[in-house]
């Protein structure tokens, strides 16, 4: 058995769970992530909710106008779509990031960058540009649009929707030039040959492979077929109980005759020194990233802390 088949089983797929659930272990995934370090993302899409491009409409190189956010009202340009979140980054939309070292790339310099900002794509509208008579530019934004029409694009080699803007269908939005230049290869297909029929289908009642060869395309002895467990796969299925060793029955032991942890209060000597220490090594600091990153991470909670004040408060209440 290969390692690509076994990691399966070790691995938790959170597509197949419910909203609540996702959310859950996506949260818990963070919740230990330093505040300035956490690059907020939306959530993952399941695979049958991705669309490429060219199904939702927009694509890189087109003018979207966005309506929320902190550039609302503004009208700029897709650079790329990420069809796993179901968001665009678009030019002059980025936000300061600290990066640990180990994430650096070749030629960086510093822990501060500019990080892309995700724009969901309910917060976008497709634009169009115009120049009008007297040669002023302005801009057309399509609240929803309709795709249909399709019709061969000679710029990107595939067949395409036109875009009209809904209720408006007399006006089109032309899709906007590639990105860059695309390359044949060995699989491309000749312009002059695209509409060439090479099979055709004559009648269902006849299957296109003959009996005598199914056979040989189909195992027969397939275990998927069985519907019985082997011995192997029953022992997967349920998980053994492992005996305790010597050490551990020690260990156990010794723990139950141990008395029950208190928790205390720091006296107020020992939290105006550890002040006094804080506010010492903050005043030489003259970073003016790093003052950010300990302002956003005094306001943080950390899920350990708030654990050992609860447990104070139940002993000082015992």
């Amino acid at each position: 058995m290969s390692w690509n088949t076994a990691k399966k089983r070790l691995t938790r797929d959170i597509e197949g769970l419910p909203k609540r659930l996702r959310d859950h272990y996506q949260r818990e995934a963070i919740k230990y992530a330093l505040p300035t370090f956490d690059v907020q993302t939306p959530p993952l899409l399941k695979n049958k909710d991705i669309k490429s491009l060219h199904e939702i409409g927009i694509t890189e190189g087109d003018l979207i106008y966005i309506t929320e956010g902190e550039n609302k009202g503004t009208v700029t340009t897709v650079t790329k779509y990420l069809s796993n979140y179901d968001s665009f980054v678009v030019t002059n939309s980025t936000s300061k990031r600290l990066f640990q070292k180990s994430n650096w790339v070749e030629g960086q310099t510093s822990h501060v960058i500019d990080f892309p900002n995700f724009i969901p794509r309910s917060h976008v509208r497709l634009a169009g540009k115009e120049k009008d008579e007297s040669g002023a530019t302005n801009y057309l934004v399509a609240d929803k649009v309709v795709l249909k029409d399709k019709y061969y694009d000679d710029r990107y080699k595939k067949w395409l929707p036109r875009r009209y803007v809904k209720h408006h269908e007399t006006i089109e939005i032309p899709w906007p030039n590639p990105p860059g230049k695309l390359e044949e290869g060995e699989l491309s297909t000749e312009g002059d040959a695209v509409l060439d029929k090479t099979y055709e289908l004559q009648t269902i009642a006849k299957p296109p492979v003959p009996a005598e060869a199914l056979a040989q395309l189909r195992n027969p002895h397939s275990k998927y077929k069985k519907r019985v467990l082997s011995e192997l796969q029953a022992r997967r299925l349920k998980a053994p109980e492992m005996p305790l060793s010597t050490e551990q029955k020690i260990y156990l032991a010794k723990n139950a005759n141990k008395p029950k942890k208190t928790y205390t209060n720091l006296s107020p000597e020992i939290e105006d020194f550890i002040g006094s220490k804080m506010a010492e090594h903050i005043s030489k600091i003259d970073n003016p990233a790093m003052l950010t990153h300990l302002e956003a991470l005094s306001k943080s909670t950390i899920p350990d802390f708030e654990k050992t004040m609860k447990n104070i408060k139940e002993s000082e209440q015992a």
